[in-house]
Parts: C-alpha cells; structure tokens; sequence
C-alpha cells in the first residue's frame, strides 16, 4: 500500500530556464485519505535566475472541495568556487478534501512559463471511509529538545529577536545588532522573507548563519531553543536618531500527524525595530586634519623608492590601520611641494572581521611627479581621528620622508637664477647679393591663392591662441582639469563596470559602479568623494546648487551599491536595474 508515504512526482522537463533547468513538481502528503478528510496539495517551481513566476494552472477539481490555499517563497545561497549561485522555491499550497469514495485522480497542473509549458504527471488519491489521521500518538523522542505538537497558536512557539549592543553612539561608532530565532517546535523549513533595512549605516556582516545551530536560551519568560540568524556591524553615517529595520523569516512547523507521518503548518515572524540614538561629533577640539576615522587607528607613511629618474613617477602610501570605520575615513591632506605634482590618491581597502569588530587597513596612493631636479622633502602628514572611549579627538603624525629628482628635463631647480640668454657665435658674416639689380617683389606679384593664407593664418593663429590658453589652465586650474575629463573617464569605468557585471562579478560591478560614480561627481564638482560620509556629500553639492532631488537619488545609488559590496542580500535592486539608474543619475547631474 501507498498510503504511508508521501508521493512526489517530478516534472518531466520540455524547457530549460536560464542557465539551470527549471523543476516544476508536485506532491501531496499522503495518498490515502478519509471522506472529507483535509490533504495538502503543494506545487512547487525551482530553478535559479527565475524571476517572477506566474501560478501553475490547475486542472479540473469536480471530485474535491478547494478549502483554501497559500504561497511561499525560499531562496538557497551557496558558494561554490568562489562564485555565489541562488536557487529560488516558490510553494504553491493547497488544501483540498475528497467529496467520493474510491480511486480519485488529480490531473497533470501545467505552468506558462516564458513561451515554454512545463507539466506534471497525475497523482492518485484512494479515498475511504472514516478518517485516517487518528492513530496511536509516537512517543516523543526524550532527548529531542523540540516538541510536533504545540499546546497552542504556532505563533506563540515561534520568535525572531533583534538585539543591538548599545543604543546610544557617537556619528560612526560601530553598533552590533544580532537577530536570533526562538522556536519550541521542530521547524520544517525556514527562510527570510524580509532583509531589515540599514538606512543611515554602513553595514559590515559579521555571522551569516548556513545552517541553525540551537542552544537552549530563555526569551520573554520562556525557555527556547535559538539560533542566531545573522549578526551585523552598523556604523551611524549621520547623527540623529536611526531606526534598524525589521528583519522577517517565515517557515513551517512539523505538526504530528498519523502513525507513520507528521504534517507541517506554516508560520511567519519579525523581529521589532531598533532606535539608535546617533550623537554628532563634538566641534569643540576637533582638529583641521579630522578626516572622519572614529575608533582606534596608528598611521605610517612611505615612499615606493627613494629617487626618480627622467620624470618617473614616485608613489606616497599613506595607510591607516586599527579598529573602527576604516573605509569611511576621507583621504589625508598633502602638503604641497615646489616642483612636484601631486595627483588625486588611490585608495586600497583590507577588512579584518574578527572577535565582533570590524579592523583593517585604508591606504591612500598619491602618485609624485617631479617637474625639477633636485632633493625633496615630503613634511610630515597629519590625520585627526576621534575615540569615542575618551570621548575625545587626538591626532597623529608621520616622520618627513625624502627623494632625489634627476633628468627631470625642466632643468634644474638649484639654478633658478640663470638667465636664458646664451652666447651662440660673435661673427658677422655678411650677405653678397649675386645680381647687380634687385627686382621690387611688391604685391603686385603675389598669384590669387596666396591671398587665402591670410585668413587662414589668422585662424590658426587665433586657434593656436584658444589652444594654448586651455592648456595652461589645464596645468594650472586642478578643477577645470578634472572637469574636462570627467566624461571621458566615467565612460572608460561605466565600460569596465559593464564587463564585469557581464561576467556575472556582482561584488565586483558593484565596486566599479561606486568608483565610477564617485569619480565622476569628484571630477565634475571639484570634490575628494572617495571616503565622504553621505551628509558630508550632501553639504558640498548643496555647495555646488545640485538640484536636491538629484543629490537623493546620488545618496540612493550610492547607498544600494554600499548594500550590494558590504552586506550582500541587503539591496533592493537587481544590478541590472541598478546600472540603469545609474546611468541616468548621471546623465542628470
């Protein structure tokens, strides 16, 4: 007899979808039920890349009562060879009971899906007199720690708490919100519904859970089993008050059933909301270097090699590291140096998750190109930082570093003084005409065309004048430099964002995208972007009378790309539809 298990009926596949096959199956959770007795239908869709699926097609009922029906949705994330693959389930459940005795059949249930027709095969359902879920009760395994029958709603045997290990923080001091699932029953299946929003933070994940490891833990008066779902790093990026989002997680629950089987009912939980109290950054003591680092950092500098040779360029590393908001920290400032060119720095991040807190390291490469020859003296580089332990700022230093310019081909610095008159020869020679007679060469004999050159030269006269003009202000006015080649450079990275979105590098195109739309806006604007906070942006495009409703939909953009590196899973947006309205923040601004 099959009326002891549960029968599950494979699709047998006509289509493929996008990269995977799509399964389509349907089950039922026993084949052998009472006359009016309720079973589960459930049809299920898996695949990855799927998208949004319309519901299967049914087939005709006649010989069954359609009690009610429910959905629900899950998606698998796994890593295999360093590439993240998601392969999504949507449930579609049913709950119907047989109104004849006998053999009942349950036809095939189709899906539409993208122009291609996937099918299931006909289940059979034997239908007999008298109910077939009153069996003699399991004994209940002494040592499971979970109980299938709950004295109550499966609501109240089920929790998600959310917890943050302080609440009040100075702006960029790191908050640890962890959220922890409770349950007294044997969960089925489990999964987020809901990803809690981080609006206000820079979120850096700490613990995402693969599987549930329980322990026994007590939660609103009740002894529980939990298990912590995932644990974040959330660094306030304004002051004020913030709220932590809600975080969902829906599932089912193993209900006993008959003898040999137990049936499943579902559940749904969230976690509450969590208000941060953000306390600004005291103005009093705060030092002209404070370059936004708040926690506990040491800073060194260095140079790539101690000389330069026909103009090669040298590269100064200045690097911060410690514990705190390492990549909100903005770039140091540089002295200027006579007869060196600084250019705009790099920046190269290294993230230490470790024992709860968030280390690393931020260094700044600013490339050095020697315009002279001679020794040169790089001061010392200042950086402020604030410690929220001392409720304080201090400021540290690095020791002067040096280098030798040779072959600059600018001359020599040490020899500014001279003059640029050089003595060539100191004899007159004189010019013996060979004819007797002269011949006047007046106007007269120029030939029609040669008039065309006047113009013409007054053109490229007035051209080589323009040109010259732009590039002396292109060596001279930073900003007018970085604005001229602001759309060159925004379509080279946008290029470079797009083939690696192509080759399916998510982390990868969200990097490249928020480099290409910082550069951007620092090129076009003026502005070191890189490592600003969202309000320190804001208040330099308000400075700039950047239309408002653009500034948010930068901060926005900005904001999912932080999601998508930094906590994946977090974003709202797929990175297609992402690049989209990047490219029309752009075009705007």
């Amino acid at each position: 007899m099959m009326r002891c298990f549960r029968l599950i009926l494979l699709l047998l596949p006509v289509a493929c979808a996008f990269g995977d096959e799509l399964q389509f199956t349907a089950e039922v959770d026993r084949t052998t039920v009472g006359l009016g007795e309720r079973f589960v239908l459930t049809v299920k869709v898996s695949g990855s890349g799927m998208g949004s699926v319309p519901g299967p097609q049914l087939p005709v009922l006649d010989d069954f009562d359609q009690l009610g029906s429910s959905s629900s949705q899950s998606t698998n994330i796994s890593f295999v060879n360093g590439r993240v693959s998601r392969e999504q389930t949507i449930s579609f459940i049913y709950y119907l009971a047989a109104m004849r005795l006998g053999e009942l059949t349950i036809g095939p249930c189709k899906l539409n899906y993208k122009g291609s027709i996937y099918q299931t095969q006909a289940i059979t359902i034997n239908v007999v007199k008298g109910s077939q879920t009153t069996r003699p009760q399991q004994r209940q395994n002494p040592s499971s720690p979970f109980v299938t029958q709950p004295h109550g709603r499966v609501q109240d045997e089920v929790a998600l708490g959310a917890t943050a290990d302080r609440t009040t923080v100075y702006q960029g001091e790191q908050v640890t919100v962890s959220y922890t699932f409770y349950t007294r029953l044997q969960i089925a299946d489990l999964r987020m519904s809901d990803v809690p929003a981080f609006s206000g933070f820079w979120a850096e994940g700490l613990y995402e859970a693969k599987e549930l490891e329980y322990h026994t833990q007590r939660f609103r008066g009740k002894q529980y089993n939990a298990a912590l779902i995932k644990r974040v790093a959330l660094f306030p990026t304004r002051s004020g008050k913030l709220k932590i989002g809600v975080m969902k997680l829906g599932g089912s629950v193993v209900r006993r059933g008959g003898f040999f089987f137990n049936t499943t009912e579902p559940f749904e939980v969230s976690s509450s909301p969590i208000i941060v109290n953000v306390r600004p950054l005291p103005d009093s003591g705060r030092p002209g270097s404070f370059c936004g680092g708040v926690g506990r950092f040491a800073l060194s500098a260095s140079l790539d090699r101690d000389s330069s040779i026909g103009g090669q360029p040298l590269n100064l590393t200045v690097e911060v590291s410690g514990t705190g908001n390492i990549q909100l920290i903005g770039q140091p400032k540089v002295p200027s140096l006579s007869g060196v060119k600084i250019l705009s720095p790099g920046t190269k991040d290294r993230i230490i998750r470790t024992s709860g807190k968030v280390k690393g390291t931020r260094k700044f490469i600013f490339p050095l190109l020697p315009q002279a020859d001679g020794r040169y003296y790089v001061p010392g580089i200042e950086m402020g930082f604030f410690s929220p332990g001392e409720k304080g700022y201090y400021t540290l230093a690095t020791p002067r570093l040096e280098f030798i310019a040779s072959g600059a081909g600018k001359g020599v610095r040490e020899d500014g003084n001279r003059t640029g008159v050089k003595v060539l020869g100191s004899d007159i020679i004189h010019i013996k005409p060979s004819q007797t007679k002269l011949v006047d060469a007046g106007l007269g004999t120029i030939p029609w065309w040669g008039w065309l050159f006047y113009p013409a030269g007054a053109v490229v006269l007035c051209f080589g004048i323009v040109l010259g003009r732009h590039r002396r202000k292109l060596e001279q006015d930073r900003g007018y430099a970085r604005r001229m080649r602001s759309n060159r450079l925004v379509k080279k990275r946008l290029a470079q964002a797009a083939k690696v979105l192509a080759q399916n590098k998510e982390t990868e195109f969200y990097a490249a995208l928020d480099r290409a739309v910082l550069g951007y806006v620092g090129d076009r604007f003026n502005i070191e972007t890189f490592g600003m906070t969202g309000d320190e942006l804001r208040y330099e495009l308000g400075k700039k009378q950047v239309p408002e409703d653009i500034v948010e939909s930068l901060l926005e953009l900005i904001q999912n790309c932080d999601a998508a590196r930094f906590s994946p899973g977090m974003t709202k947006h797929s990175a297609q539809e992402t690049f989209k309205r990047a490219r029309r923040v752009l075009e705007r601004l």
